[in-house]
């Protein structure tokens, strides 16, 4: 018995130094996702990569397993709407769903596009029209849980 009380401090330790690795790991994710664009993935009109920008899509380390995030596509865009394919691995892994979001002209971030239901399962699709960003160039789009979590981010190249 006594035995066991010495295992319940160690595996709490334990657990709390992974939790805080975790933490470390999504900070520096979020960190990155902040730094300006640099380049693109580049996709054709039906998603496949072309050329790949190693930054991009890349899934935040809280979601890893839970949630895939692929290349938007068509990227670059010359107007015409972009699909962004989501993936839930598992049951809860959207927190309430998934929220697309891009800087506007202010350097604040807009609402694009979400996906409320994106918690079960399955696959879905984020997808709008680059006119709403009322821009054109390399721009830095976001993909965060309901809770205002980064999940994913990426570039897309609007002509």
């Amino acid at each position: 018995m006594k035995a066991l009380f010495r295992f319940i401090p160690v595996f709490f330790l334990s657990v709390l130094v992974v939790a805080c690795d975790s933490q470390g790991q999504q900070d520096e994710f979020v960190n990155d996702a902040e730094l300006p664009p640099s380049g693109y993935t580049s996709t054709d009109i039906l998603g496949e990569v072309l050329s790949e920008d190693r930054d991009d899509w890349r899934t935040a380390p809280l979601y890893a397993g839970k949630i895939r995030i692929d290349p938007v596509y068509p990227n670059p865009s010359a107007g015409q709407f972009v699909t962004i394919p989501v993936s839930v691995l598992e049951f809860g892994g959207g927190q309430g769903g998934v929220v697309l979001r891009a800087e506007d002209n202010q350097g604040s971030l807009r609402l694009i596009d979400e996906l409320l239901h994106a918690e079960q399962p399955g696959a879905y699709i984020l997808r709008f029209s680059p006119s709403v960003l009322s821009r054109t160039g390399l721009i830095r789009l976001f993909i965060f849980d309901r809770l205002g979590e980064l999940i994913s981010y990426g570039d897309l190249k609007v002509n």
